[in-house]
């Protein structure tokens, strides 16, 4: 199958925050204290992981010549990968925050705010997709990224 130009900006994009997510989660999982943050944190880490391999897995399908892929292979290792490079500024500036005297409120806000993003970034792409397999893949990881808006709304109402 032939992407899009448009198809292969939104796949990188998407391929991109997801590996920024992750790395966002991972960092901030290790700094709260909180157990139930740092659990609720390792598993949003967790589904982004996911995210980023289904998107790798369509561009690999899609779009690569050579199957490579240095990050697909770390981020099948256990444990945090030394890609801090590629955390987006946004997210290097909350985890400062989380390092300052984040609230819980304001840790689940900060995710809260990422997974919103995340949100309109897919349903963008998928709006713009003219490839019915391709709009499926941003569909459902759209909805997938809601459920995360779901859970965190979920978490801050029981404070």
């Amino acid at each position: 199958m032939q992407f899009s130009e448009d198809a292969l900006k939104y796949v990188n994009l998407g391929i991109n925050s997801e590996i920024a997510a992750y790395v966002f989660y991972k960092h901030a999982g290790s700094i709260v204290k909180e157990k139930e943050l740092q659990e609720t944190l390792l598993k949003l880490a967790g589904d982004e992981k996911g995210h980023f391999l289904s998107l790798e897995d369509l561009y690999d399908r899609n779009v690569r010549s050579e199957m490579w892929a240095p990050y697909k292979d770390i981020l099948g290792k256990e444990g945090l990968p030394d890609i801090d490079e590629l955390v987006q500024d946004t997210h290097k500036e909350l985890l400062s925050r989380i390092r300052g005297i984040a609230t819980k409120r304001e840790v689940l806000e900060m995710a809260l705010s990422l997974e919103k993003e995340a949100v309109a970034l897919f349903s963008d792409a998928s709006a713009k997709s003219t490839n019915p397999e391709i709009r499926k893949v941003f569909d459902f990881l759209t909805g997938f990224e809601r459920n995360h808006v779901q859970l965190i709304e979920k978490e801050l109402a029981n404070l």
